[in-house]
């Protein structure tokens, strides 16, 4: 295949110590949400740009008044936002440039991730080179998110040698998670608690059906690695033979694949990920869309520390800009009211809450300040409209 790709992207992530966050926002970084043609299950074919920036760091246990009377209420640490993100490639006879392509442009997808400050791991699985100037369908990943001459740099890359052919991939990611071979086990480089990413790139189809590979890779241990059927803890991303301008799943494929790929393409539609297109000449719009899909879900959630679940009702979200003063952020019920309500949040779970959600109209003005968003804990907070 004739094709190119070129890999960029940007993903959000919660800060650390108090309840600190990066988020998606119309922003300066011209390379993120460009337009493209991608669609995934909602039908979303573009996004606008982004900006790179993140909110500003906050110190850990300091304390502030939150909602009056002599309250002293406590700023609750939390820790990052943790995704681990898997790419398969397929790396038959058909994949050469597209493999070329991916390794030139690897470390710019990872450095605007880690320019947000994300808690992220990058696993490869596709045949490894033996050195940078070793040619074939092989990928030496260069530094600096790999190792010298294509090593590994751990935690951060880990890349899984394995040969991926074109419709082997998804029994692929299922044997070699667990395998027995140490050199082919990547489930020992991913965290129980991030969620899991991937990135499937093949001109083909698979060989299992997508029910299939989400029953096996769901029943994976430990329990609740990639969560369960209820609520899934995995993102399919799909760049595959899908072509521009139809639907998801349509019999047609883009002119320089083999196949449509449509087994990758209803994975996508189960975990709501991306489709897009294997025939592309570039790839920036690609990424992009992936980086804002990931941004959308995860940048402006807020894990809780057991201070504030033990009385969800005594917590105050703030955001301090820079050089200003803290106001508070005005709870809702549900993500329903948003709309109707400026600087806005909510629980994920009004009971027993595990997050606090910024609106993202809050989210993105937060992010273009640079603010700091801190929750106190411990003082009465006003009802939720």
């Amino acid at each position: 295949m004739n094709t190119s790709r070129v890999l960029t992207g940007m993903i959000s992530v919660l800060g650390l110590g108090a309840l600190v966050v990066a988020c998606g926002s119309s922003g300066n970084d011209s390379d993120f949400g460009a337009s493209g043609g991608s669609s995934g299950s909602s039908g979303s074919s573009g996004s606008s740009g982004e900006s790179s920036s993140g909110f500003g760091s906050s110190g850990n246990n300091s304390s502030s008044g939150a909602s009056g009377g002599g309250c002293s209420a406590t700023i609750a640490p939390t820790g990052k936002a943790k995704v681990d993100i898997i790419f398969v490639i397929d790396d038959s006879g058909s994949m050469t440039e597209e493999m070329n392509q991916i390794k030139v442009n690897v470390n710019k997808f990872a450095s605007k991730i880690g320019g947000t400050g994300l808690d992220y791991r990058v696993i490869f699985i596709v045949k490894k080179a033996t050195s940078p100037t070793q040619t074939g369908n092989v990928i030496c990943v260069p530094a600096p998110l790999a190792g010298a001459n294509c090593a590994d740099n751990p935690p951060q890359f880990h890349h899984i040698n394995q040969d991926v052919q074109s419709r082997d991939s998804l029994q692929l990611i299922l044997s070699t998670y667990d395998s027995g071979n140490a050199a082919l086990a990547w489930n020992k480089h991913l965290r129980p608690e991030a969620t899991k990413v991937f990135v499937e790139v093949t001109d083909d189809q698979s060989a299992i059906s997508a029910a299939q590979f989400d029953t096996q890779l769901l029943a994976k241990a430990p329990a609740g690695m990639f969560g369960t059927a209820a609520a899934r803890k995995y993102i399919f991303h799909s760049i595959v033979g899908w072509k521009e301008g139809t639907a998801v799943l349509s019999a047609q494929k883009c002119d320089s694949a083999v196949n449509t790929g449509s087994v990758y393409q209803e994975l996508s539609q189960l975990t709501k990920g991306i489709v897009d297109s294997v025939c592309k000449l570039d790839y920036s719009s690609t990424l992009d869309n992936i980086a804002k899909d990931v941004t959308d879900k995860l940048a402006c959630d807020l894990t809780l520390p057991p201070a504030a679940t033990a009385d969800p009702s005594k917590v105050v979200v703030k955001e301090t800009p820079p050089g200003g003063s803290p106001t508070d952020l005005v709870q809702v019920t549900d993500a329903s009211k948003c709309a109707a309500n400026a600087n806005a949040w909510y629980y994920d779970d009004n009971a027993k809450p595990t997050k606090v959600i910024l609106c993202p109209s809050t989210c993105s003005a937060a992010n273009t300040k640079q603010s700091k968003i801190e929750a106190a804990v411990g003082c009465a907070a006003p009802p939720p409209r």
